[in-house]
């Protein structure tokens, strides 16, 4: 090897070496190559009755999709026949929309190893990041706010109704092949927040 390619060797080493170490402390490359990227995914959800014990009381199962290029996103969820069950105030068949932006983003060495493994579940909890997302649904306005730091995945949301208003916390988790959620929120008559009740819900991604 003669000494310029030894120099440009040198040379490209120090710049990947540099490069990564603003990877992994700063997101700084992460954050332009992701706003090139479109992406398309759609994956089932269950969630589970309440009250398993209610012979009376159902699961219910459907899908979401989340699709859109860089820290833009659209999201859409819709549960099969639950249009039947929940007044047309907090329901219908057009299911749920949300409209979204990944506010900060840091790329890991886990989410590039995870994605050569074609893991995008993993690839999303190795991930680090903070966003927010607007919520519509029949005839309610929401918005939630997310955040995963590698190690935990929780968010907030809020949601305004006709007659009910609700608020409360998720947390994500991974369980096996499948994602984990629990929320715990309250809901309350509009502006009657001393009559709230409290809710548990799980679900499954």
């Amino acid at each position: 090897m003669n000494r310029n390619l030894l120099f440009i060797a040198v040379v490209l080493i120090v710049g990947i070496a540099c490069i990564s170490l603003l990877e992994v402390t700063q997101g700084v490359i992460s954050g332009f190559v992701f706003e090139q990227i479109p992406y398309n995914y759609t994956s089932k959800v269950w969630i589970p009755p309440t009250h398993p014990e209610n012979p009376n009381e159902a699961s219910l199962g459907g899908f979401y999709k989340i699709n859109g290029k860089g820290k833009n996103f659209n999201f859409f969820l819709k549960l099969s026949g639950a249009e039947k069950a929940e007044s047309p105030l907090d329901y219908t068949e057009d299911g749920l929309r949300g409209t979204g932006k990944i506010d900060e983003i840091k790329i890991t060495w886990g989410t590039l190893y995870s994605l050569l493994n074609k893991d995008v579940k993993a690839a999303m909890f190795n991930t680090s990041f903070k966003g927010h997302m607007n919520l519509s649904c029949a005839a309610w306005t929401g918005v939630t706010y997310f955040q995963n730091d590698g190690k935990t995945f929780n968010g907030s949301f809020t949601i305004d109704g006709v007659m009910t208003d609700w608020e409360g916390t998720y947390t994500l988790q991974r369980e096996g092949f499948r994602i984990l959620g629990i929320s715990d929120f309250i809901y309350y008559p509009n502006q009657e927040k001393s009559a709230a009740k409290s809710v548990r819900k799980t679900y499954y991604l």
